[in-house]
């Protein structure tokens, strides 16, 4: 009875031991148990920090997140490495792309400034766009000792994402949104890893090389390694991402090529690399690179400070704002005619720019014809996905065309009869009416479309016989800038009176007769 509770308490302590001691990928792989000692646990007490690689398209995000992160690893008890110091060993090895790190130089890290991990990242996201702001961020801790990752996570938010009942708790600056992303991960992150023992292994990492880190689900991505071998070349090499191996060959001297497919489902994957020895054994080569899927096509929208313009007729021009709410591979801008045909157009790579200007001229610097035209822009992001925006645009050289008629009423006010085409798009107008003496008399105006029927009640002195002449100024703009200007005078009064005069004239004839005299 003793023996078998005895029996009992040994297994139940074996299977706590398993569930209290870390996970370690144990290289080579083998069946045995190793239990590890403190000389395995590898503490992390000073950190470097290196600038975060820059693929948001905005300037200002690495100077935010940067100092964030650092004030959050303060808060929590790391110490960090001083700036001035990452920047010299940086500048002294003339390393500019610290979005990745090599074996080399991470193991320097610990040499000279006793560094016991490095951190390094990428901003993927920090933009506004539709009303909403979004901040995305990759980051990963490589231990110096070992080389290997010791942790790393990539998380992105938008600030609506936040939004509770009624609204509230939503974000609106990029500020505050960094600042809760870069909270939440920097509390992820462990004080101590796993150290990865590979003082038995027959190889090592030297580096890798992808044709593309950012793939469409199920797209193919080219991929080379380096193996350095330390006692004999390995006789197999593979890929692993996403569960599945890809088998890679052996091409020139220790560099092993291959490719391999993206998983399809949207995240960032770790990329591993298995290398098999002449007796079997197996060593794994976790996470040296990771592999982003991303298959949703970028949203881009153009924004206008008008839609129509005069172009060269008045030095006038159409200013395009573009935004794309990721970073941008490619992108090409065209304007084609109600028919479809290229006139104008421009493309490039990388960020979009941020503004275009359009007079209304083609690509041999000509003047197009009046009328509407259609401005497409696509744009293709890093894994190839691709996003369209369209946006109807006018070309419009040509002023109003407005004519006016003056005519007396009963009341003896004057009626101005304004008509201008339908095309015509009236943006703002003006109206003076003077006397003989050069007063204004009345001033009208207003935006939009001019009113047709404008009546003008003149003063008691403007209205004796003597009070002939009546002379107006009218101006138009349109949309596009074309400014349509008229002056003139009438006698409407005296034409008036002159009329009714005559008509009762009429009148008498017709009730007396020629007979009666």
């Amino acid at each position: 009875m003793i023996r078998n509770i005895l029996i009992i308490y040994f297994i139940l302590i074996f299977i706590l031991i398993g569930k209290v001691l870390p996970c370690h990928a144990i290289s080579p792989t083998n069946t045995s148990v190793q239990i590890k000692d403190e000389r395995d646990i590898q503490k992390i007490d000073k950190i470097v920090i290196f600038p975060f690689e820059n693929i948001s398209g905005n300037f200002k995000a690495p100077a935010v997140i940067n100092s964030l992160l650092e004030k959050e690893l303060q808060n929590r008890g790391f110490h960090i490495v001083n700036y001035e110091l990452v920047d010299k060993f940086l500048s002294k090895r003339r390393i500019r792309h610290t979005g990745v790190i090599d074996r080399i130089t991470t193991i320097d890290l610990h040499r000279e400034l006793e560094a016991d991990a490095v951190v390094i990242g990428s901003i993927d996201m920090y933009s506004e766009f539709n009303n909403d702001i979004y901040v995305g961020l990759t980051i990963r801790i490589i231990g110096t000792k070992d080389c290997s990752i010791a942790w790393m996570d990539s998380v992105s938010h938008a600030g609506s994402d936040f939004k509770g009942l009624l609204g509230l708790g939503r974000l609106w600056s990029l500020n505050n949104l960094s600042e809760v992303i870069v909270a939440n991960m920097a509390k992820d992150i462990p004080k101590e890893y796993l150290l990865n023992n590979r003082e038995n292994n027959l190889f090592e990492i030297g580096n890798v090389k992808l044709s593309s880190a950012v793939l469409s689900g199920g797209k193919i991505s080219k991929i080379s390694v380096k193996i350095i071998p330390i006692n004999e070349k390995p006789v197999l090499v593979q890929s692993r991402i996403g569960g599945e191996l890809f088998n890679l060959e052996n091409g020139n001297g220790d560099y092993y090529e291959g490719e391999f497919k993206a998983p399809l489902v949207d995240r960032v994957y770790p990329l591993d690399i298995i290398a098999s020895a002449s007796d079997g054994r197996v060593y794994s080569f976790s996470s040296v690179d990771v592999v982003k899927v991303d298959t949703r096509s970028p949203e881009v929208s153009i924004s206008t400070d008008k839609d129509i313009t005069a172009g060269f007729a008045k030095k006038d021009a159409i200013l395009f704002t573009l935004k794309a709410d990721e970073d941008i591979e490619k992108w090409e801008v065209e304007i084609v005619d109600k028919e479809n045909k290229y006139v104008r157009g421009g493309k490039g790579f990388g960020t979009l720019p941020m503004q275009l200007v359009w007079r209304g001229e083609n690509d041999e610097g000509g003047r197009n014809d009046d009328g509407v035209y259609n401005l497409k822009l696509s744009v293709w992001d890093a894994a190839g996905n691709a996003g369209l925006f369209q946006k109807a645009i006018m070309l419009d050289t040509m002023p109003p065309k407005v004519r006016i008629n003056a005519e007396a009423s009963d009341t003896e006010d004057v009626v101005f009869n304004i008509e201008h085409e339908k095309e015509d798009v009236i943006d703002k107008w003006e109206f003076i009416v003077t006397g003989e003496n050069s007063e204004i008399i009345r001033n009208f105006g207003g935006r939009g479309d001019v009113d047709k029927r404008i009546v003008v009640s003149l003063p008691l002195g403007e209205r004796a016989l003597g009070s002939r002449k009546l002379m107006y100024t009218f101006k138009a703009i349109d949309k596009a800038g074309n400014i349509f200007e008229t002056s003139n005078q009438t006698n409407i009064f005296a034409e008036k009176k002159e009329e009714k005069f005559a008509k009762k004239n009429d009148k008498f004839i017709n009730k007396w007769g020629e007979g009666d005299f």
